[in-house]
């Protein structure tokens, strides 16, 4: 069923002492959080002289513990773990001998650096590449009632593999799902309707209230227009849909919400 993956078990985030880095962790750690997720903060060293190396772990191994003080809560389960040599390779060892889950980082507009482009490219884990927007992280306790997430699909297997993450992110706040279709000609709607019926009742019978919406017109600037409207928390979609273009890593509706989506964007990377 669509709930047997847990992406949200063992979650790695990769820093590398920029500010970009760290915005991931104030944004994820709610959910976290919630869930009782394993977090790895990780960071990579450049190989250096015996002598140097010893120093610039202490260094490292600080700094992954001053982000965790800063922004995870004391009962969270937190690992630090500092590798030596080129970052991919770090992050993605790492990730094999801890059996992470999801590896997060974050993204602006369509960049997500060298690194993240490896890692989207080459990494056998699940991605997440996250845009933190210019809003508030989610709170424990928020006042809002009734939260939102909303899931776009365009009716390929490949969009469908953001649904495990959207829907333990449901569970964990107790949310609505949106799943939500943009067609560009009338004659789609039919097959669009019982493409998102299909997964909707799936979704109701685990438990979750999930909403289909069908929208005609440009698809970005249908699902702003709706994340706007309905009070949406965070948009959760694949990082390419129907478009299997190697390059760019991000698809044309994915790209441009990176870029102009004013809540967060947690794109999902998975090799299915």
């Amino acid at each position: 069923t669509l709930r047997e993956q847990t992406m949200l078990e063992r979650v790695l985030i990769p820093l590398d002492g920029t500010a970009d880095a760290e915005s991931v962790v104030p944004i994820l750690e709610p959910l976290l959080h919630r869930r009782g997720s394993e977090i790895f903060l990780v960071r990579a060293l450049e190989p250096r002289s015996p002598s140097s190396q010893d120093h610039a772990f202490q260094e490292a191994d600080r700094y992954l513990k001053d982000v965790a003080d800063r922004f995870l809560d004391e009962t969270d389960c937190v690992h630090t773990l500092v590798g030596v040599g080129r970052p991919p390779q770090v992050i993605e060892s790492l990730a094999a001998g801890e059996e992470v889950t999801l590896i997060a980082m974050p993204a602006r507009g369509d960049a997500v650096g060298p690194v993240g482009e490896r890692l989207l490219r080459g990494s056998s884990r699940t991605i997440l590449a996250l845009h933190p927007a210019s809003g508030a992280p989610v709170s424990r306790k928020s006042a809002r009632r009734h939260r939102t997430i909303l899931a776009p699909l365009d009716g390929s297997e490949e969009s469908r593999r953001s649904l495990p993450l959207a829907l333990e992110l449901a569970g964990v706040l107790d949310a609505r799902v949106i799943l939500m279709r943009v067609i560009e000609q009338d004659a789609e709607e039919t097959e669009a309707v019982d493409d998102l019926h299909d997964v909707a009742q799936r979704l109701n019978r685990q438990g979750l209230f999930a909403e289909i919406w069908i929208e005609n017109g440009d698809p970005v600037a249908k699902i702003l227009q709706v994340s706007r409207d309905e009070g949406v928390e965070m948009v959760v979609m694949t990082t390419r849909g129907r478009s299997q273009t190697d390059d760019p890593p991000f698809g044309r509706v994915t790209r441009r919400l990176l870029q102009e989506s004013p809540v967060p964007v947690l794109a999902v990377h998975s090799r299915g």
